[in-house]
């Protein structure tokens, strides 16, 4: 890292002009398209160009931004739904797919393939190259990235190849375990570097890293460290029912750490769509999507003022001006029964969110239930929560949302179909219990949670599996042959034919030792024993 701070120096001291006017104009335009020709290798170091040239395209490709066709494969058609966050009023396949519970493998191999050639391949690229030796600030935000597209895809398929991830031409997979581990190595060091970076150069970061960075955090690696440091918690928390040891230890060290965590001034870690927000596109000009029944019950029930900031009224006669959603997995035939129903609010400038600034809270909040050192009370990160997902949604009333003792969630009316009408899911209600026992606390907390992420469906997917909160519609229909029971929820995709053609022999391999033999949409990850 010395190394680093002394190129900073010397670029600052003997070529403070030719970076600034050349390099930060000229170079930012020129490094986008991989043409680094025109620099030396002298001022391309100084300038940590070939450093970062690959980091916006992973970073865009943690949650798909860059194309509302790949976002809806990687995304959509599983964790948007499966957490009921979102709906489509489109029978795809003719009803028969993800969203009924058939699997299918056009919509499941995009969810392997895309992340792995647009975050995993190019940290390979920069694995090769040594830049964890030449621009070890630089490689940490690569690092951070592969994390983070590393856990969505072990909490989607179960094992993966991480750990030996391009040495050969067919590894092993990881058990879910050894990745978690990896994964935990993986951000203490990004931590340790960018720690290092920063104390030692609060400005580097914008010499360095700021035109790379297509995030909200502009650059600051000071927000990029509480937010690695959230990752870490949001994983120790994942494993905390399987490993609670460990998990407890990871999560304080997190916490802990002189930077910290995310706080609602970071705001979320997001980015800005090349073009437009995938669910704008989707929503808008496609039709494909609206919001989920789920969702909308517990907005309403708790007359809750996100609501108009997350959705849009109805338009179709039978509801107009309600705010109502479809509930997933119903027999649909005809798209137009129900493409007038709320859609979901985004422009095409709303930031496509990867991790929301509330977040850190709400895992606090759950770490403090359980006894471990998250520097206060469970009840005092709730309702930091709250607080600050109302902020960064720019919505009023949290106080009296805070003390609303009474209202719970409504229930589920289809004007179409009464065979989808649901009840009431919980009479959980918003404010704080101190006296409620352990389970009703959690659920307070998950929901809150699942609420703020809004709509992160992979990670809300995720963290329902875990904790069993919050209660969702289950599916009216259910096409997979028996693999899920009837009313029950799926916990896993299925291995696309993209990664069994491939590697047959590793996933035959991990299916059989990790996968008790299944290679099922029902069958249990490591972490899920809830």
């Amino acid at each position: 890292m010395k190394r680093y701070h002394n190129i900073i120096r010397q670029g600052k001291q003997t070529l403070l002009c030719a970076i600034s006017l050349v390099l930060v104009g000229a170079c930012t335009d020129r490094y986008e398209n991989g043409d680094l020709k025109q620099f030396s290798d002298e001022l391309a170091e100084i300038d940590g160009v070939k450093g970062g040239m690959l980091l916006p395209g992973m970073m865009n490709n943690i949650v798909i931004a860059t194309g509302s066709a790949n976002y809806q494969r990687d995304n959509n058609h599983n964790g948007d739904a499966f957490s009921g966050y979102l709906s489509s009023p489109t029978p795809f396949q003719g009803n028969i797919q993800n969203r009924t519970y058939a699997m299918s493998d056009t919509w499941n191999s995009p969810v392997w393939s895309r992340p792995s050639e647009t975050v995993l391949n190019p940290w390979l690229q920069t694995k090769k190259e040594e830049n964890d030796i030449k621009y070890p600030d630089l490689y940490a935000i690569g690092l951070i990235c592969k994390v983070f597209v590393g856990h969505r895809l072990v909490d989607v398929f179960g094992p993966i190849p991480y750990t030996q991830y391009g040495s050969a031409s067919e590894v092993s997979f990881d058990s879910e375990e050894v990745a978690y581990d990896a994964f935990f190595e993986d951000l203490a060091w990004a931590v340790d570097a960018l720690t290092t970076a920063e104390n030692e150069s609060p400005d580097g970061d914008q010499f360095r890293f700021a035109r790379f960075d297509q995030s909200l955090y502009k650059g600051d690696y000071a927000k990029w460290i509480r937010m690695a440091n959230t990752l870490r918690l949001r994983l120790a928390m994942r494993i905390s029912n399987v490993n609670p040891e460990k998990a407890r230890t990871e999560a304080e060290a997190a916490v802990n750490h002189p930077f910290g965590v995310l706080t609602a001034a970071d705001g979320s870690f997001a980015v800005i769509a090349p073009t437009t927000h995938p669910l704008e596109q989707m929503s808008n000009a496609w039709s494909d999507v609206r919001m989920g029944a789920t969702i909308v019950t517990y907005l309403k029930g708790y007359n809750d003022p996100r609501l108009e900031t997350y959705a849009l009224p109805a338009v179709d006669p039978a509801v107009e001006g309600e705010y109502i959603g479809i509930r997933n997995g119903i027999d649909i035939s005809l798209k137009d029964t129900y493409v007038n129903f709320s859609k979901p609010n985004f422009q095409q400038t709303t930031p496509v969110k990867i991790m929301d600034g509330a977040e850190s809270y709400f895992l606090r909040a759950e770490g403090a239930l359980k006894g471990w050192n998250m520097g206060g009370t469970a009840q005092q990160f709730y309702e930091s929560g709250v607080r600050a997902s109302f902020d960064l949604n720019d919505v009023g009333g949290v106080d009296d949302y805070l003390n609303n003792a009474t209202a719970v969630p409504s229930d589920y009316t289809d004007p179409k179909n009464p065979d989808n009408n649901g009840g009431i899911l919980t009479h959980t209600t918003v404010k704080w219990d101190e006296g409620a026992g352990a389970d009703e606390k959690l659920e307070r907390i998950m929901i809150q949670k699942w609420l703020a992420i809004y709509p992160e469906g992979r990670e809300a997917w995720a963290e329902i599996r875990r904790t069993g909160y919050p209660k969702v519609y289950p599916n009216v229909v259910n096409y997979s042959g028996g693999l899920i029971p009837e009313g029950a929820f799926i916990r896993r995709l299925t291995y696309p034919t993209s990664i069994t053609n491939a590697s047959k022999a590793a996933v035959d391999e991990a299916v059989s030792q990790y996968l008790d033999g299944n290679d099922s949409p029902y069958t249990l990850l490591w972490w899920d024993v809830e």
